[in-house]
């Protein structure tokens, strides 16, 4: 099984100065998958992290937000299957959730639970290409040798003014707060930097409980912080910057699906040709439903689901 250890490279966040580490792949796609069967370090731990962190998360967005449901493609929005052999097989499901608002193109969630070993929860908010506003990356993973936490309001410039903007004072006070509780997670590579904002929480808590409360608390805050930032939201109207918007938005799906750090884990579970759908067809589906003439700015899609905020049986 993967270990992670202080002073391991994780396999979440590679440090590309390590001479072993194929930088050209994903920030976690080496190895993931791999270690599945390895349940042994966790035996004691708790079976069910993440349940806590979206109840809350579902909480904060039909108190603060005008949802409607978004579509999930058909399969897709409950999987389960059978992992590992013998006295280590167990259940793992992956659940997933959607939404949509008029600035807010999709807001989603994955949630991945496997027992103690394996838990995932991958929530993301992606604006609509006529705000500038940052992604939210909300990215809780626990593995057999423990937890990987990235947080982040990820920016689509890397300028001052754009920092200025959405990594102001109140912000990087919130981060410097949480900062305290999670140490630093350590390197990851250069070519994800333009990625991370100033405010970007990446720690690898070593308990539990830790992610119980310091975590949970940061998760809460970011996502209260980011729809203060929606609230506030004007849309652009220059064509130029809408332009820039648009090319800003595709480099960063590109990226996030070709380095998705989960493929090797969902292609273990499932195969792989779910496992592509999944990714493409709704993780990070902006430029299927672009070539498909589906998505139009600003407009929300039709959507003939109800809304769900809770686990659904197999259909």
């Amino acid at each position: 099984g993967l270990k992670l250890r202080p002073g391991r490279v994780s396999p979440l966040m590679m440090s590309s100065a390590d001479p072993e580490v194929d930088t050209s792949r994903a920030v976690g796609e080496r190895d993931s998958g791999r270690h599945l069967d390895d349940t042994r370090e966790r035996s004691d731990a708790v079976s069910d992290l993440y349940s806590p962190f979206w109840e809350a998360a579902a909480e904060i967005l039909q108190k603060r937000l005008d949802l409607t449901p978004y579509p999930i493609p058909a399969g897709y929005v409950r999987k389960e299957a059978v992992m590992g052999k013998g006295k280590r097989q167990s259940e793992v499901f992956t659940q997933s959730y959607a939404f949509q608002t008029p600035k807010l193109r999709q807001i989603r969630a994955a949630h991945v639970n496997g027992g103690a070993a394996l838990q995932v929860l991958n929530f993301v908010i992606f604006p609509h290409m006529n705000y500038d506003l940052p992604f939210l990356g909300l990215d809780l993973v626990t593995l057999p040798g423990g937890h990987l936490i990235a947080i982040d309001m990820q920016p689509l410039f890397q300028s001052d003014e754009y920092k200025a903007k959405y990594s102001g004072k109140d912000v990087l006070d919130m981060h410097a707060k949480h900062a305290e509780n999670l140490p630093w997670g350590g390197d990851f590579p250069e070519e994800a930097k333009q990625y991370f904002s100033p405010a970007f929480l990446w720690t690898r808590p070593q308990e539990d409980k830790e992610v119980e409360t310091h975590v949970f608390d940061a998760f809460k805050d970011y996502l209260n912080k980011y729809l203060d930032m929606v609230e506030a939201a004007e849309p652009a109207t220059d064509p130029k910057r809408l332009q820039e918007i648009k090319d800003r938005q595709i480099a960063y799906l590109q990226y996030r699906a070709e380095k998705d750090p989960a493929r090797g884990m969902f292609s273990r579970i499932y195969g792989p040709e779910w496992t592509e759908e999944y990714i493409h067809g709704f993780l990070f589906d902006l430029e299927e439903k672009m070539e498909k003439g589906e998505y139009k700015v600003g407009e929300v899609l039709p959507c003939d689901a109800k809304l769900n905020f809770k686990p659904t049986p197999v259909c």
